[in-house]
């Protein structure tokens, strides 16, 4: 009987995912429409490569849709959307010049991100987290952001997905064409993010950002060219590769969570809410309103690497990144910045689990987590093939690791190795 009603409520369950002829006829149109704005990006892009950069090539064609950065598949840009409204970026991780049609060396998964609310901020954030367990942590974080498994699909497949997706969950509240317009949207902007100032960095050597504040459903985007930056330095971590090791050891803090606004959780993940709904509940009730305070933000997403080549396998394990802002007084005469509250981006920390007790399994780090991530690094020339590391199985509890860069005169510093903290249960 029971075994009946599960196939029943499977049954229904897949009839929901079904888009039906009017959704899949707008699914299909933008994604056309998608396709052919990315045609007539291709003379106005600001990251190509003038003809003077490439000594000793003519102005062909070919040279002109050289960038920093590739499309993940024809037409599609640099950035898709998945299911569960999270994303696939292409990078560039050694920041050479590209083809635009050529297939990106990595890609980078990245979960719906979320808000969390709580009195500390940066590095404490993860002794907080490293308070509620091990286990009971990695559950919580994969339940409140999880990530699909893309091994195996096409990027055009996995778009086809993500605005498909956007459509059904925007069932009931607006129409087909809204929803898929909202995505496109979104990601034509965090593809303009994931280019902007990219060659000068490039060739500079300094990371610039913008000094215009940002909303707060911008604040991932102005961050994604640093988290891609920071998660392929912390594959090293992950192989038992790094340049440096922790500081030292230190213990978590307690797993109580306290807001600015003085509402007490449980655990700081029991504060995350949509990064939709915390707009929603901060523009409509003040800043304050049910425990919510909007003067610092603190945004949470999980990131997963990924490579293109080797059909969307996953690289390495998961890590959470978590991006701290405050909010910004605006002094400007532009009254389009009077209605919803700008934002400077302070700090990024970026972390994830080092396993140590043998016979131990999880899926953030592991030895599959551990060999996908050294051997990208070798194949890249990233590290030296005879270089391996040292397996910390032997002795230890087991840590959350991280590194962190803030955000000092309009510049990203260079990321610092964290202490690690220890989990005691």
């Amino acid at each position: 009987m029971m075994g009946e009603e599960k196939e029943i409520k499977t049954d229904e369950e897949t009839a929901s995912q079904i888009l039906d002829a009017e959704e899949d006829k707008v699914t299909r149109e933008f994604l056309q429409m998608l396709e052919d704005a990315e045609v007539d990006k291709l003379n106005s892009d600001d990251d190509e490569i003038p003809p003077l950069k490439l000594e000793g090539y003519e102005s062909t064609e070919e040279t002109e849709s050289e960038v920093f950065l590739p499309d993940l598949g024809k037409g599609l840009g640099c950035i898709v959307q998945t299911r569960n409204g999270g994303y696939l970026a292409a990078m560039n991780p050694l920041d050479t010049v590209v083809a635009r049609k050529d297939t990106p060396k990595l890609a980078m998964q990245m979960s719906k991100p979320l808000v969390l609310q709580s009195n500390k901020t940066g590095f404490e954030l993860f002794q907080k987290m490293a308070a509620i367990g091990l286990e009971e942590l990695t559950s919580e974080i994969f339940s409140l952001m999880p990530v699909d498994e893309l091994m195996g699909k096409t990027a055009e497949q996995i778009a086809f997905e993500g605005i498909a997706s956007a459509i059904i969950q925007g069932r009931n509240k607006e129409g087909a064409s809204s929803s898929a317009a909202r995505t496109i949207t979104t990601v034509k902007s965090m593809g303009t993010a994931m280019s902007t100032g990219r060659k000068e960095r490039i060739s500079s050597g300094i990371w610039n950002v913008s000094e215009e504040p940002v909303t707060v459903d911008e604040i991932l985007a102005f961050s994604m060219q640093k988290i891609e930056s920071m998660a392929v330095n912390a594959l090293k971590i992950q192989a038992d590769t790094a340049d440096e090791d922790a500081p030292f050891d230190v213990s978590p803090l307690d797993a109580k969570n306290i807001t600015p606004s003085g509402k007490v959780y449980n655990h700081i993940l029991a504060s995350a809410t949509p990064v939709e709904d915390w707009i929603k509940v901060t523009n409509t009730k003040g800043s304050s309103y049910d425990g919510v305070d909007s003067e610092a933000i603190t945004m949470a997403v999980v990131v997963q690497l990924r490579d293109p080549i080797r059909q969307y396998e996953a690289v390495g394990g998961p890590m959470l990144a978590l991006v701290h802002a405050t909010c910004v007084a605006d002094n400007s005469s532009n009254n389009n910045y009077s209605e919803e509250k700008r934002y400077k981006v302070a700090s990024l920390q970026v972390g994830g689990i080092k396993v140590r007790s043998p016979g131990c399994k999880n899926a953030w780090d592991g030895e599959k987590q551990r060999l996908t991530a050294l051997q990208w690094l070798v194949a890249y020339g990233i590290i030296k093939a005879g270089k391996r590391g040292k397996r910390l199985t032997s002795k230890g509890p087991d840590i959350f690791w991280s590194t962190s860069s803030r955000v000092m005169a309009d510049m990203w510093l260079k990321p610092i190795r964290n202490p690690d903290v220890k989990f005691t249960k």
